[in-house]
């Protein structure tokens, strides 16, 4: 992924000189996003899906150390076939926990391309109609990871344009 970024950011001063009204934009994705609305709503619903899985997760995780201590402090008074039998509903109880922490990780991250998805479309709408009105020729992103080496003079900070586009304060 880095090479892509550096051979890209070596092909872009080769393609501006071959034209000659070039404009160009920069912009923080991440920053745009972190400021709507639907952004810090999606977050909210994340949390506390989070926080209930998190919650559920808590009692089968003290159901079990229940089950546990009952076990192991009755454990050599236990017949064998009760004692066989508390062991596997201890093992299934454990496979339990595990399958609800998977299944909770997978529903989390479905909700959260589920939530993020339409919130990036719109920033990259609004970003891509700000660079037909305004004639840009390249927007790029300036982000955390992906600072471009060199922001000139004439590059312009369309953060400001597209917050308007989508009626953002500030």
């Amino acid at each position: 992924m880095k090479k892509i970024i550096v051979a890209v950011m070596l092909m872009v001063p080769a393609l501006l000189m071959a034209q000659e009204n070039v404009k160009l934009g920069y912009i923080n994705r991440e920053e745009l996003i972190s400021s709507m609305p639907e952004y810090e709503t999606a977050l909210k619903q994340l949390e506390d899906m989070n926080l209930t899985y998190k919650q559920e997760g808590q009692k089968l995780q003290d159901e079990y150390m229940k089950k546990l201590n009952e076990y192991q402090i009755a454990q050599d008074t236990l017949d064998s076939t009760i004692k066989q039998y508390k062991e596997t509903e201890l093992q299934r109880l454990g496979q339990s926990i595990e399958e609800f922490t998977q299944n909770a990780q997978n529903n989390l991250q479905k909700k959260q391309q589920e939530l993020m998805t339409p919130i990036l479309d719109k920033a990259n709408k609004a970003i891509k109609q700000v660079g037909d009105e305004n004639g840009y020729t390249y927007i790029m992103e300036a982000g955390a990871g992906q600072i471009l080496p060199y922001i000139g003079a004439k590059a312009e900070n369309v953060m400001p344009l597209v917050k308007k586009v989508l009626n953002l304060s500030k």
